[in-house]
């Protein structure tokens, strides 16, 4: 995991600081107002285009390094974003996308390894194939019903019959896996590192 910031500029009494981690934050004025109420600090101005921070402050009233490390607890505590830092160029929506369709890819392969020794599909089977509708269903702001992972779906469950919905939602899995994968190769969005 690299650093959470990097410091630009430091003389006594005024820090600049580049945080990579000011793109997923939007309440700059909350985060300017919880930096300007520590003892000594005067000034703090974010500008979050070039992800920066300038603090000015009193270096007889408060240390750089006390400064540094406010900044570095404050950026440490973000929300939980699973695969977070592995697709950081990724758009957030994507990344939420693809890690509820692994969930459910893991959740079929469980059911089907356990479902070997049954005939009758098991809750485990329900389960895992609810998870897949889920994670299908969930993505996508147009006609739901055009997409291609939903086609599959009708297409596999229809032609497969419902004892074996699990096969069905194996291949709607993998048709949702793939269109994800090729939304983030054409939609993925660059930031400045």
């Amino acid at each position: 995991m690299g650093p959470k910031f990097y410091i630009l500029h430091d003389i006594p009494g005024r820090l600049r600081v580049h945080i990579p981690a000011l793109r997923e934050h939007e309440d700059y004025e909350h985060i300017q107002t919880m930096f300007s109420s520590l003892r000594g600090v005067q000034d703090v101005r974010i500008q979050p285009i070039i992800q920066t921070m300038l603090i000015q402050y009193k270096a007889d009233e408060i240390s750089r390094n006390h400064l540094l490390r406010c900044v570095s607890l404050f950026f440490r505590q973000e929300p939980f974003r699973p695969l977070g830092n592995f697709m950081i160029h990724v758009r957030s929506n994507v990344r939420e996308n693809l890690f509820r369709s692994l969930i459910a890819g893991g959740l079929l392969l469980f059911a089907y390894i356990q479902n070997a020794s049954f005939k009758e599909p098991t809750a485990l089977v329900y389960g895992a194939v609810i998870a897949t509708g889920y994670a299908v269903l969930s993505h996508g702001t147009h006609n739901k019903l055009r997409h291609p992972d939903i086609l599959t779906g009708i297409l596999s469950l229809g032609s497969l019959g419902t004892a074996n919905m699990l096969q069905g939602a194996m291949v709607t899995w993998a048709v949702n896996v793939l269109e994800l994968l090729h939304e983030m190769r054409d939609n993925k969005i660059i930031y400045s590192l």
